[in-house]
């Protein structure tokens, strides 16, 4: 399977919502999924769980994503853009962002994600995924 199939079947395997495909066939155990941003899910998510976790909030947002374009890198990795659409608690997002995969023996190891309007999607999240009151997030 070539790096661009890889790629392709984690799309495909996203949208599908299988995620157990993502954990055997995809997705290298070592992991790391890196997201910018000043919102409540951005950082590193480190190993399959943790990506998994993600995916799934995504999911339940029903937020759209869409490549638009890939192409390899060498030998190890991949370059792809895609828009990515959703509306939550009435903020809309409608982007496009540019992720960058690094490809170990078959599988995803490392993704950079890199936003085009941070703003919006820093919005977005914030709609999305409101922190517990003060009393709680200190306990």
């Amino acid at each position: 399977m070539s790096n661009l199939e890889i790629v392709e079947k984690m799309y495909h395997c996203f949208q599908s919502g299988d995620m157990e495909t993502l954990k055997t066939e995809v997705f290298a155990e070592d992991l790391v999924w890196n997201l910018p941003g000043h919102h409540p899910i951005a950082g590193s998510k480190k190993g399959i769980a943790e990506v998994l976790a993600f995916f799934g909030s995504l999911r339940k947002l029903g937020l759209q994503v869409t490549p638009q374009g890939m192409g390899e890198i060498g030998n190890d990795a991949v370059a792809e853009f895609y828009r990515g659409q959703g509306e939550v608690n009435g903020v809309k997002l409608n982007a496009l962002n540019c992720n960058h995969y690094k490809i170990r023996d078959g599988k995803i190891s490392e993704i950079q994600v890199f936003m085009s309007d941070q703003h919006s999607y820093d919005a977005f999240c914030w709609a999305a995924f409101e922190l517990k009151p003060i009393p709680e997030r200190l306990a």
